[in-house]
C-alpha cells in the first residue's frame, strides 16, 4: 500500500540568467511538482540537495487536480521575514492543526493520534505536491558584491521523494488500477469510489465514516418497506431518528423515508398495500390532500368526497370555494343554481337575488311563504310598498269576565246560546244532534279589516270526545258578496281533541291554504275590506261539546309600536288618490259610483266649462255662467247655448238680479221669467201687491221692490195691507199699531213681534186701588203699571209682603207684627191682623192671651192653674200660679209639706207634729236633689254639647240618682212620696234625653234647609250677574249706535229692529228680575220658617244655647242674602225699566230722526259679518294648531317613556342594592355560621392535621401530572398554528372577491345616494319637530322636576343601601377576624399536638424505666399544659361567641332596613304606576 515515489533520479542544477543582485532582492521562484493522479495519505516528503540547502524554500499540496496549493510546510533561515512565520513554531492544543509551520530545523515524521483526527486525517491527504525554492544561501558573499562568486551558487537536488499510501479511508486493502488505468481503491464494507468515500447506493442508512481498528464502521442499507431500491443518507433523519437512509422514488404511490406512507395527494387503499391518488377537485378543495378514507378537505361551500360541487345555498366553483347564494332570507327558498347563482324565490317574489317582489306585490317578509302581499289598492294599482306609522294591532277574546258578545248560531241561521265558564274562562257550545253548530264573532273582528289581509287568525279549541268530524267548512269567512272556508286541520293544522290546542290560519288566498273557494287576491282583500262574519265550528258529533278561548286577530293601526309593513301604500295612476287608490283625483269621477270606491274614475265631462268635478256624483264645478250635471245649461239668470264649450255662451238675463229669463223662440225677445220677490213685469219693472219701492226711479232715486215691513201683524190674505211706495203699514192687526206694526196700541203692552199672536199685545188691566192717578196705561214692553208705595204685582194688584190696606187708595199700610208672636211677619191683607202663634193675641200679636204665660217665638203656653189650689186661672210670667193656703207646685196641684190632701175636707190639712222628724230628714236628700238639678241646669251651659259631654254628665246625674235612691231606700223613715218624686225626676231625665237626640235630627234638617237655601241664593246671584251682563251689552249696543234717519219717512230702518231688542231685552231683564225676587222671596220664607222651626225647637230647650245662637247667625246670614238679593233685584228692575224707557224714547223719537245712511249700516253688518267668518277661520286654525300640537305630543311622549325607562333603570339600581343588601346579609349570616362553627373546627384540627401530608402528596402528584401536560398543549398550539397557514393559504380567487365586493360597494353607493336625498326631508321635518318640541320643553321639564324627585329619593335609598354595605362590610371584617382568631387557636393546638407525639415518641422507644426521664416527660407535659393555658382558648372560644351574638343582632338590623328599602321600592313603583302610559289617537285607515 505504501508507495515511495523518486522524483528526482538525477542531478538538478537550476541557473540564474540575470545577476545575483537581482537574485537577492528579486528572487526568482521555482517550482517542483510531483503528481500522483489519486489521493494518498502523505506520510513524509524527503529533499536531498546536493548543493547547499536553500536559504528558503515551501512545500505546497492540493487535493485534486484541480484544487488549489495549500501551504504545507516552510523551512528557511528568515522565517518571520520570507514567510510571516514564528521560526520552530507549534500547534497548541485546541488550535487548528491544518496550518503549515516554518523552521529552520530538519524535520521528522510526527503524528499523533492520527485515526481519532479527521483533521490531521484530512491534513495529510494530497494528490500533488509543489516544492517552491524561494532564495539561495550565499552564506555572507553578497556583502562583497562579487559577480563571479555569486554567479557560482545554485540548486542542485539529487533526491526527491515522497512517501505515502492511497487514501482508501480505512475500506480497501489495496488499490488497484481500473478500465482506464487509473489507480483506485479496492473498496469494501459496502463503501464506493475512487478512495471508497462514499456508501454504495441503498448503504446510506447511517453516515460514512472511515474505518478505525477499533471499528469497520460499515456502511447499512436503507428500509424501504420493499418500495424502492434507492435511498440516500438524511443528516437530519439521522439525527432525528438514528437511522439516516431516505428512501427514493417510492413505488405504489409511497413516499416517506422509508416509503412508509402515501405520497402527497394519495391516500392507502383498503388492503393497505398501495396507494390511490386523492384526485380533490383542485379548486374546490382546500388542499389536493385528502384524509384516509379518500375524502377531501372542501373549501367553504363545497360538498362532495372529490370537493368537485357546491352546497345547498351556495354557487359558482371558484379558487375560495363556492360563493354563498346572495339569496335574500325573507324572499328565497335560500337555494339558488349552483351554476349561475341566482336564487330559487318564492311565488311573489322576483329578482337575481330574491331581494324584491314583483310587480303588483309589495312587503318582502320572511314569514310570509310566498314571500310578498299582493296589492290591494282597490284594484286600481299594481305599484305599491310599504306604508309608514302603522304598529301591530291584535284583536283578543280572553274571555274572563264574559263572553265578549259571542254567539252561537246554527247551520239554518238559528241562535243558539252560549255558555261561559267562570273557572276555566273559556266559552262552549253543546249540541243535541248531528246538525253542526258555529261560534259567531263580535262586532269588533267584523268590518274593515283589510289590514289583516296576510295574517293569522288564532284560537284555541277542544272538544268533549275525540269523536269528530270535520267538514270543509270549519272556519268561515263571509263579507262583500263572497263567501270562503277551511277545514280545522288546514294549514298544518292537528286533529282537535280533549286538550285545547292552538289553530292558526292565515288570511291569505293561495294554493297551499285550501281557502274555498279558491279567490283571487284582489277578491280575499275585498272580503276582508267589508267583513261581515266570522264563523268557527263549535260542535262536530252528537250529544258533544266544543270549547273555545284565547281568539285573535292580528291587524295594524296608526301610531307608535312594533311596525306593521304589511300595511300598503299605493302608487296610484293617473286620476286616482289616496293611500289605497280609494278616491278620484281632481278633475276625475266615479263611473260607476253603485261601486264605491272600488269604481274606476274618468276625467270629468263638462263642456269645457270646468277643470273638476265632485269625485263621487260625477257633478261638474261650473264655471262661465254655467249649470248643471255637465255644465250643459246656462245657470239662472243667464241665457244662451253652454255645450258651445266657450266662455262666452251664457249672457246675463237683462232682469234684475236674481231673475231668470228666456228666449221666446218665435221673436228671440229675452223676457223675465222669474222675477225676484215683490217685483213683477216684463222686465221685473213694477212692484207688487205687499211691496214698496221704486225699481225705474220714477219718483225719485232708484229703489228696489222690498216687502213691506209690517212685523207679521197684517192679515197675508188682505190687499193693500202696505203703501206700495213708501212702505207704510196700513191695516195693523193684534192691538198693534205703528209705521210697522211694532209697537202696542195704548193701553195694551207686550211684544208686537212675537211669533204667537197669543202673546202679542194685551191690555195693560192695572187695578185702579193701587195705580197712580188711577192710570190705565202700562210699560210697553213689560205691562207693569205705576204703582203707589208698597205696592207691588205688575197690575198693582196686591200689597208687597209684611203691608195691607190696598183699598185706601193710597199705598199699603206696614203691618208691623211682633216678630217673636207672629208666625212670619204677615198680615190680612184688609184688617192687617197678624198671624199669631199659639196663645199669643192682639192685632200685632203683641201679648199672651188671657191665662196663658211664656211669651215667646212659639207662643205662649197655658197656665193650666190647678181650680181648687189656686186662688186665679191666671199665672205668673214665669208660669207658676197663686196657690191657696197649704198647697204648692207650679200648678198649685200638691199639698205642701207635712200637709195631706182629705177628700172629705176642702183644701190641704196640717200632718201632726211627729212628722217633722221626718221633714229634718228629708232636708239633706232635698240638698242632694238640689245640686242634682244644678247639674242638669249645667248641661246646656257649655259653649257646645258635644255627644260625649252630654252623656258623661248624664252618667253622672244617673250615678247621683242612684246614690240618692240607695240612701232613700237606706232610710226607713222616708216617705213613699219622696221615692215618686226620685222615680219621677228620673223619667224626667229619659225624657230630656229622648227630647235631645229629637233636637238632634231636627238640627239636622235645618242644617240641610240652610243649605237649600244658600244654593237658591247662589242662583239667584248668578241670574243677577247675567242680567247685569245683559244690561251692559245693551247699553253697549245703544252707546255704539250711528242713528240716522231714512231717505223718507215711510222707510223702514235698523233702529226700529234694535228698538225691538232693546224692548225685548227690557223684558227679558224684566222677566229675570221676576224671577229673582221670587227666588229671594222663596229663600225669604225658607229662612223664616228654618228660623221658626229652630225657635219651635229650641224653646224648650234651653241646654243647647250653642246650637241656637249657630242657627240664629245662619239665620241672619241667609236673611241677609235675601235683603241682599232684593237691593238686587230692584236695582236690576231699574235698570231694566231705565233701559225700556230708553227704548221707547229712541223708538218715539225715530220719525224726528235726521235722514241715516242704510248703506253704511248694512257695510258695518257685512264687516261684522266678514270678522265673524275670520273669527271661525281663527277657531279653525287654532284647532288645527290644537292636533298638531296634539301630535308632536307623541314625540314628548316618547321622551317621557325613556325618562319612565329611565325610573325603571333607577328602580333596577334600587334592586341591585337591595341584592347587594342580601349579599351583605348572606355574608353576615356566613360570618356568623363560620363563629359558631369555630370551636368545632377546634376540635376537628387533630384529625385535619393528619390528613394534612397526604393531601400534599395527592396535590403534588396532580401537580406533576399537569406538568406532564405540557408538550401536549405545546403540540395543540402548533397545530392550531398548521391549521392557520392552511387557512391562509386557502385564501384564493382573492381578484373575484374583490369584483363582487366592488359590485356591493356600487349597489351601497347608490342606496347612500338615495338615503341622502331623502335626508333634505328628514332635516326639515326634524327642524319643524325641533320647534314644537321646544314649545313643550316647559312640560317636559315639570315631568323631569318630578322625576329628578324620584332619583332624589332613589340616591337616598341608594346611600342607604352603601351604609347597609358598610355595615357588611364590618361584618366580614368581623369574620375574618374570627377566622384569624380561629386560626391562632389552631396554631396552638397544633403546636401542644406536636409535643404531645414526640413525648408520645419518647414514650415508645423507652426501653428500661429512667426516673430522670420521667421527671423529663412530667416537665414536658406541665409546659403542654402551660401552652394550652396560654393560648387561652377558652377566652377566644368565648369571644367568638360573642362576635357572633353582635353579628346576629347586625343581621337582625339589616333585617329591618331591607324590609324599609323593600317598602319605599314599593312606593317607587306605586309612582310608576300612576304615570299614564301615553296618549293615543287612532284615526280612521282612510278619510273618505
Amino acid at each position: 500500500m505504501y508507495v515511495c515515489m523518486y522524483v528526482c533520479m538525477f542531478f538538478c542544477v537550476l541557473c540564474f540568467t540575470k545577476s545575483l543582485q537581482l537574485v537577492i532582492f528579486f528572487p526568482i521562484v521555482h517550482n517542483l511538482i510531483s503528481s500522483t493522479g489519486k489521493a494518498f495519505d502523505i506520510t513524509y516528503v524527503r529533499l536531498k540537495f546536493h548543493t547547499s540547502r536553500p536559504e528558503s524554500f515551501a512545500i505546497y499540496k492540493r487535493t485534486s487536480e484541480d484544487g488549489p496549493w495549500i501551504p504545507y510546510q516552510y523551512y528557511s533561515g528568515s522565517c518571520e521575514k520570507t514567510y510571516s512565520k514564528l521560526n520552530r513554531g507549534f500547534i497548541r492544543t485546541g488550535e487548528d492543526e491544518q496550518q503549515a509551520l516554518c523552521t529552520d530545523e530538519f524535520s521528522d515524521i510526527s503524528a499523533y493520534n492520527f485515526d481519532n483526527s479527521p483533521v490531521l486525517q484530512d491534513w495529510v491527504t494530497a494528490t500533488d505536491i509543489r516544492v517552491t525554492l524561494s532564495r539561495l544561501n550565499t552564506f555572507g558573499d553578497e556583502v562583497f558584491n562579487d559577480p563571479k562568486v555569486l554567479k557560482s551558487y545554485y540548486y542542485a537536488i539529487s533526491d526527491f521523494a515522497v512517501g505515502g499510501r492511497c487514501k482508501c479511508n480505512g475500506h480497501a486493502s489495496e488499490c488497484v488500477k481500473n478500465e482506464y488505468s487509473k489507480l483506485v481503491c479496492n473498496c469494501k464494507h459496502n463503501t464506493e469510489g475512487d478512495d471508497c468515500s462514499v456508501c454504495k447506493p441503498f448503504y446510506n442508512d447511517r453516515p460514512w465514516r472511515r474505518a478505525t481498528a477499533d471499528n469497520a464502521n460499515e456502511c447499512l442499507p436503507c428500509n424501504c418497506n420493499g418500495k424502492s431500491a434507492e435511498c440516500y443518507f438524511d443528516q437530519e433523519l439521522y439525527r432525528n431518528t438514528g437511522h439516516g437512509g431516505h428512501c427514493r422514488n417510492c413505488a405504489d404511490n409511497t413516499d416517506g423515508p422509508n416509503c412508509e406512507r402515501c405520497l402527497d395527494n394519495y391516500y392507502r387503499d383498503a388492503s393497505g398495500q398501495r396507494c390511490l391518488p386523492c384526485s380533490c377537485n383542485p379548486v374546490g378543495s382546500l388542499s389536493t390532500q385528502c384524509d384516509n378514507s379518500g375524502r377531501c378537505s372542501c373549501k367553504p361551500g363545497v360538498m362532495g368526497d372529490k370537493c368537485d360541487r357546491c352546497q345547498p345555498g351556495f354557487h359558482t366553483l371558484t379558487q375560495a370555494g363556492c360563493r354563498p347564494c346572495s339569496c335574500n332570507p325573507a324572499g328565497s327558498t335560500q337555494e339558488c343554481d349552483v351554476n349561475t347563482g341566482r336564487c330559487q324565490c318564492k311565488d311573489n317574489v322576483d329578482g337575481f337575488s330574491c331581494d324584491r317582489c314583483k310587480l303588483g306585490y309589495f312587503n318582502l317578509d320572511s314569514q310570509n311563504p310566498q314571500g310578498c302581499t299582493p296589492c290591494f289598492c282597490f284594484l286600481h294599482s299594481t305599484v305599491c310598498e310599504s306604508a309608514d306609522g302603522y304598529s301591530i294591532n291584535t284583536i283578543t277574546s280572553t274571555f274572563n269576565r264574559d263572553d265578549e258578545g259571542w254567539k252561537g248560531q246554527q247551520r239554518d241561521g238559528s241562535s243558539v246560546p252560549v255558555h261561559w265558564s267562570a273557572s276555566s274562562q273559556e266559552i262552549s257550545l253543546i249540541s243535541d244532534d248531528y246538525f253542526p253548530m258555529y261560534f259567531v264573532a263580535p262586532a269588533k273582528f267584523l268590518g274593515n279589516h283589510l289590514l289583516s289581509y296576510g295574517q293569522n287568525l288564532t284560537l284555541n279549541f277542544r272538544v268533549e270526545r275525540r269523536d269528530t268530524r270535520l267538514s270543509a267548512e270549519d272556519v268561515v269567512l263571509e263579507g262583500a258578496g263572497f263567501r270562503v272556508a277551511v277545514p280545522l286541520i288546514a294549514q298544518g293544522n292537528a286533529y282537535p281533541g280533549e286538550q285545547m290546542q292552538t289553530f292558526v290560519f292565515r288570511l291569505h288566498q293561495t294554493t297551499d291554504y285550501s281557502w274555498k273557494p279558491m279567490l283571487k287576491h284582489g277578491e280575499f282583500q275585498k272580503l276582508l275590506h267589508n267583513l261581515t262574519s266570522i264563523k268557527i265550528r263549535g260542535t262536530y258529533s252528537e250529544r258533544s261539546a266544543g270549547y273555545l278561548d284565547n281568539a285573535s286577530l292580528v291587524t295594524a293601526r296608526r301610531g307608535p309600536g312594533t311596525p306593521a309593513r304589511w300595511v300598503e301604500k299605493c302608487n296610484c295612476p293617473q286620476g286616482y288618490v289616496g293611500q289605497h287608490c280609494g278616491q278620484c283625483a281632481v278633475g276625475y269621477r266615479r263611473s260607476n259610483p253603485e261601486l264605491g270606491q272600488y269604481s274606476p274614475c274618468e276625467p270629468c265631462n263638462c263642456n269645457g266649462h270646468s277643470d273638476t268635478c265632485d269625485s263621487v256624483t260625477g257633478m261638474c264645478n261650473c264655471q262661465d255662467n254655467t249649470a248643471g250635471m255637465s255644465c250643459e245649461r246656462c245657470k239662472d239668470g243667464y241665457y244662451g247655448d253652454a255645450t258651445v264649450g266657450s266662455s262666452s255662451d251664457c249672457k246675463p238675463c237683462p232682469c234684475p238680479s236674481g231673475a231668470t229669463c228666456a228666449i221666446v223662440p218665435k221673436t228671440k225677445d229675452v223676457v223675465c221669467t222669474n222675477c225676484p220677490a215683490g217685483t213683477t213685469g216684463k222686465r221685473c219693472e213694477l212692484c207688487d201687491d205687499g211691496f214698496f219701492g221704486d225699481p225705474l226711479g220714477t219718483s225719485g232715486p232708484v229703489r228696489a221692490c222690498r216687502a213691506c215691513k209690517c212685523s207679521d201683524n197684517i192679515d197675508p190674505n188682505a190687499v193693500g195691507n202696505c203703501d206700495r211706495e213708501t212702505g207704510e203699514c196700513l191695516k195693523c192687526i193684534y192691538n198693534t199699531d205703528g209705521f210697522f206694526c211694532d209697537r202696542c196700541k195704548e193701553g195694551f203692552y207686550g211684544n208686537a213681534l212675537a211669533a204667537n199672536p197669543a202673546d202679542k199685545c194685551k191690555p195693560c188691566s192695572c187695578s185702579p186701588y193701587g195705580t197712580v192717578d188711577r192710570q190705565t196705561t202700562c210699560m210697553q214692553v213689560t205691562g207693569q203699571c205705576q204703582c203707589l208705595p208698597h205696592v207691588t204685582n205688575r197690575d198693582c194688584g196686591a200689597c208687597e209682603p209684611g203691608f195691607y190696606n190696598l183699598q185706601s187708595g193710597k199705598g199699603c199700610e206696614r203691618c208691623n207684627c211682633n216678630p217673636i208672636g207672629s208666625t212670619n211677619g204677615h198680615c190680612d191683607i184688609v184688617s192687617g191682623q197678624c198671624e199669631c202663634q199659639p196663645g199669643v193675641t192682639g192685632q200685632r200679636c203683641e201679648h199672651c192671651e188671657v191665662n196663658f204665660f211664656g211669651f215667646s217665638s212659639s207662643g205662649c203656653k197655658p197656665c193650666d192653674c190647678d181650680p181648687e189650689g189656686s186662688r186665679t186661672a191666671q199665672c205668673r210670667d214665669d208660669g207658676y200660679c197663686e196657690c191657696r193656703p197649704g198647697f204648692v207646685g207650679i200648678r198649685c196641684d200638691m199639698c205642701e209639706e207635712n200637709y195631706f190632701y182629705n177628700r172629705s175636707t176642702p183644701g190641704c190639712q196640717q200632718c201632726p207634729n211627729c212628722y217633722s222628724l221626718v221633714r229634718d230628714k228629708v232636708r239633706p236628700q232635698r240638698q242632694k236633689l238640689h245640686e242634682l238639678q244644678t247639674l242638669i241646669d249645667n248641661l246646656g251651659s257649655q259653649d257646645t254639647v258635644s255627644d260625649k259631654a252630654f252623656e258623661d254628665r248624664l252618667k253622672e246625674a244617673e250615678k247621683a240618682i242612684m246614690d240618692l235612691l240607695r240612701e232613700a231606700q237606706a232610710s226607713k223613715e222616708v216617705d213613699k212620696g219622696l221615692l215618686d218624686r226620685l222615680k219621677a225626676i228620673n223619667s224626667t231625665l229619659t225624657t230630656q234625653w229622648n227630647r235631645l237626640q229629637n233636637i238632634r235630627n231636627t238640627v239636622d234638617n235645618t242644617g240641610t234647609l240652610a243649605d237649600k237655601a244658600r244654593n237658591r241664593v247662589r242662583e239667584a246671584e248668578k241670574l243677577i250677574d247675567r242680567a247685569r251682563e245683559e244690561l251692559d251689552k245693551a247699553k253697549d249696543a245703544i252707546s255704539k249706535v250711528d242713528i240716522k234717519t231714512p231717505t223718507t219717512a215711510g222707510d223702514p230702518n235698523n233702529m226700529t229692529l234694535l228698538a225691538e231688542e232693546a224692548r225685548n231685552l227690557a223684558e227679558k231683564h224684566k222677566m229675570e228680575a221676576d224671577q229673582i225676587e221670587k227666588t229671594a222671596k222663596d229663600a225669604n220664607d225658607t229662612s223664616t220658617k228654618a228660623y221658626n222651626l229652630l225657635k219651635k225647637t229650641l224653646d224648650g230647650e234651653n241646654k243647647i244655647n250653642s246650637d241656637i245662637d249657630e242657627l240664629n247667625k245662619k239665620y241672619n246670614e241667609a236673611k241677609d242674602l235675601a235683603k241682599n238679593l232684593e237691593k238686587q233685584a230692584s236695582k236690576v228692575q231699574a235698570e231694566a225699566e231705565e233701559a225700556g224707557n230708553k227704548a221707547l224714547k229712541i223708538y218715539a223719537n225715530l220719525t224726528s230722526l235726521p235722514p241715516f245712511d242704510v248703506k253704511s249700516l248694512e257695510d258695518e253688518a257685512n264687516k261684522i259679518k266678514k270678522e265673524a267668518a275670520d273669527l271661525d277661520k281663527l277657531i279653525d286654525k287654532t284647532e288645527k294648531e290644537y292636533n298638531d300640537l296634539r301630535d308632536d305630543l307623541k314625540g314628548k311622549e316618547n321622551e317621557v317613556r325613556k325618562l319612565l325607562e329611565k325610573g325603571k333603570t333607577e328602580q333596577q339600581t334600587a334592586d341591585q342594592l337591595l341584592a347587594r343588601a342580601d349579599a351583605a346579609k348572606a355574608l353576615a349570616e356566613e360570618a356568623a355560621k363560620k363563629g359558631m362553627s369555630t370551636y368545632q373546627e377546634a376540635q376537628d384540627i387533630l384529625n385535619n392535621l393528619r390528613d394534612f401530608d397526604k393531601r400534599v402528596n395527592d396535590n403534588k402528584t396532580a401537580a406533576e401530572e399537569a406538568m406532564k401536560r405540557i408538550p401536549e398543549i405545546n403540540a395543540t398550539i402548533n397545530a392550531a398554528n398548521e391549521k392557520t397557514r392552511q387557512a391562509e393559504g386557502a385564501l384564493g380567487n382573492a381578484a373575484a372577491d374583490a369584483k363582487e365586493a366592488k359590485s356591493k360597494a356600487e349597489e351601497a353607493e347608490k342606496i347612500a345616494s338615495n338615503v341622502q336625498k331623502g335626508s333634505a326631508k328628514t332635516k326639515a321635518d326634524a327642524e319643524k319637530a325641533f320647534e314644537d318640541t321646544m314649545k313643550l320643553d316647559k312640560e317636559v321639564n315639570d315631568m323631569m322636576n318630578q322625576l329628578a324627585a324620584a332619583e332624589k329619593e332613589l340616591g337616598a335609598k341608594t346611600d342607604e343601601a352603601n351604609q347597609d354595605m358598610m355595615m357588611a362590610g364590618m361584618a366580614s371584617d368581623n369574620a375574618k377576624k374570627a377566622e384569624e382568631n380561629a386560626r391562632k387557636a389552631k396554631d396552638a393546638v397544633r403546636t401542644v399536638l406536636g409535643t404531645i407525639n414526640d413525648l408520645l415518641g419518647q414514650l415508645g422507644n423507652i426501653d428500661k424505666v429512667d426516673l430522670s426521664k420521667l421527671d423529663q416527660i412530667d416537665n414536658s407535659l406541665k409546659e403542654a399544659k402551660e401552652k394550652m393555658a396560654g393560648s387561652e382558648l377558652d377566652k377566644k372560644l368565648k369571644e367568638l361567641n360573642d362576635i357572633a351574638k353582635s353579628q346576629e343582632g347586625m343581621i337582625n338590623d339589616y333585617d329591618r332596613q331591607i324590609r324599609e328599602i323593600r317598602a319605599d321600592i314599593a312606593n317607587l313603583n306605586d309612582i310608576k304606576n300612576t304615570l299614564p302610559e301615553g296618549c293615543f289617537n287612532t284615526p280612521s285607515l282612510e278619510r273618505p
